[in-house]
């Protein structure tokens, strides 16, 4: 049964993840070849400058990408099941409705998080080619919240379409807005150093948003 869910999904968001992997691949790139020119043309103590006495991350041309992908997977994921009564069916099959939501959750996040640790583990090691091990930290913990950031859009766009009224989920999007704000407050290196277990923690507590969505729908309200 979980593969037949992990087939149907796939169905439906393939071009989605195919063109966010596309995209973070050209992001990557562009990145790369524009440090690479600036290494030639400035030199590295002007990088190094502009990292640590301006405070600057070299890299930022990535900070939305993680939103956009998780906005992108959670839509063309959740959308459909609702406006073709997908979701009404699925939840009378004779599985626990808790599990088939899961499954459809552990989906997204299977297809984020493939994509989120390769373009990471990517760019550290491009980092770690030109930098030293401290500045491999520092950015890990820079584009962390981003990450996280993507992971949480997800989350809270699955608890938005699934809510069964319009009102409930404008109410929804004013309080998920804020929240996914939170990961995105600063982008000078390492800026979430002492804040890294509190944007966990609210990934986590959007992961249990969806579920209230399921209640709701399934009460009928």
């Amino acid at each position: 049964m979980f593969k037949a869910v992990l087939k149907k999904e796939w169905i439906k968001t393939k071009w989605f993840v195919i063109g966010i992997a596309l995209t973070s691949l050209l992001i990557h790139l562009y990145m790369f070849v524009k440090l690479g020119r600036s290494i030639r043309f400035a030199g590295m103590v002007h990088l190094w400058d502009v990292i640590i006495n301006k405070e600057q991350f070299i890299f930022r041309e990535i900070r939305y990408l993680p939103i956009v992908a998780g906005l992108s997977i959670g839509l063309s994921q959740f959308v459909p099941e609702i406006y073709q009564k997908r979701l009404k069916l699925a939840l009378h099959l004779p599985l626990k409705s808790f599990k088939i939501i899961s499954w459809n959750i552990a989906y997204g996040l299977i297809c984020l998080s493939t994509i989120f640790i390769l373009s990471i583990v990517i760019l550290l090691a491009f980092i770690g080619i030109h930098f030293s091990y401290e500045f491999v930290l520092s950015g890990f913990i820079t584009i962390l919240p981003w990450y996280l950031a993507g992971i949480t859009t997800y989350l809270l766009v699955a608890w938005i379409v699934l809510e069964p009224r319009w009102d409930r989920r404008i109410i929804n999007g004013l309080i998920a807005l804020p929240l996914v704000s939170m990961f995105m407050l600063a982008n000078n290196p390492a800026a979430y150093t002492g804040s890294v277990m509190m944007i966990l923690s609210l990934t986590i507590f959007s992961s249990s948003l969806v579920y209230l969505s399921v209640i709701r729908f399934k009460d009928g309200k």
